[in-house]
């Protein structure tokens, strides 16, 4: 009678229980990224909700029917600031001065972690800015973090992507009027009638690409996204010049990335999402980031 079993067939058990692990393994994590990538478009679809409620919002004091800006003006609230009211009845971004600049808010509005900003799929180790958000004494001032920006446009020379210039959909407002430090009164400048590619064709956010050894660095887009101090942090380019980048280790170009396997997800004007593949032609790019006056 035969005992026991060969060495031969120790090893066939072993390698067959390694690979049947191993495809269990890779399942699991395609299973995964699936389910971080849905909730980034989620956060997409919230904000754009957010973003055309504030379109069509009759409580704001500035003129009705227009896009949220980029931001107000240098240092001054951004649009994830300023569609906050439009997402959550309680968002902590809500008790934000609107009047004042960044640094004159409370510390426990500037650091605010709202979920809606972070896609599941980058790993951060803190959610709160580290270096660049300097106030006037060149000390900085920490503020929450957020992986997506609001897309100015392709970046074209005579369009100064960061001004009122910019040829995107969501660009740096008008100020008109100030007092002292504060500003009491500004106004928007597009709005989606200005979008003549039509809604589905013109990009408003975007994942931002951020290399990943400089996490939480104003000097490489990711300072915070509430303070207008640093454009890249909140906004960024796409187009000639300005393509979708293709590892998360990548030189920061202003310019919009993922961690998702190959593809960045965009909010269209419509509200829906679009994940567009790393490959797509730049020229192709920049006509979606334009809004087509």
């Amino acid at each position: 009678m035969r005992r026991g079993i060969t060495i031969l067939e120790f090893l066939v058990v072993v390698v067959l229980c390694i690979l049947v692990l191993s495809v269990g393994l890779i399942a699991l994590m395609r299973h995964r990224e699936n389910s971080h990538r849905v909730m980034c478009e989620n956060n997409l679809r919230v904000l754009g909700v957010a973003v055309l409620a504030y379109h069509g919002s009759a409580k704001d004091k500035n003129p009705r029917l227009h896009l949220p800006p980029s931001r107000i003006d240098d240092g001054f609230a951004t649009w994830a600031v300023l569609i906050a009211p439009h997402m959550l009845a309680d968002h902590p971004l809500n008790r934000w001065n609107q009047e004042l600049p960044y640094f004159a808010q409370e510390e426990a509005i500037r650091e605010s972690r709202v979920i809606f900003h972070f896609c599941p799929s980058r790993r951060r180790a803190d959610t709160l800015s580290e270096a660049g958000d300097l106030d006037k004494n060149g000390v900085h001032v920490r503020g929450g973090l957020g992986d997506y920006a609001s897309v100015a446009g392709d970046g074209s020379p005579n369009r100064d992507w960061a001004s009122v210039k910019a040829n995107g959909a969501i660009v740096r407002a008008e100020v008109l009027e100030r007092k002292g430090d504060r500003i009491v009164k500004w106004q928007s400048l597009t709005r989606i009638e200005m979008l003549k590619r039509g809604t589905s064709n013109v990009l408003l956010l975007g994942e931002k690409h951020v290399p990943i050894e400089h996490q939480g660095d104003a000097a490489v887009g990711d300072g915070t996204l509430y303070s207008g101090q640093h454009p890249a942090s909140f906004s960024r380019i796409a187009g000639p010049g300005f393509p979708l980048v293709t590892a998360p280790d990548a030189p920061f170009n202003r310019n919009f990335g993922s961690a998702h396997n190959r593809i960045c997800n965009f909010l269209m004007a419509d509200g829906s999402k679009r994940p567009t593949t790393i490959d797509i032609s730049e020229n192709v790019l920049g006509e979606l980031a334009r809004r087509g006056e």
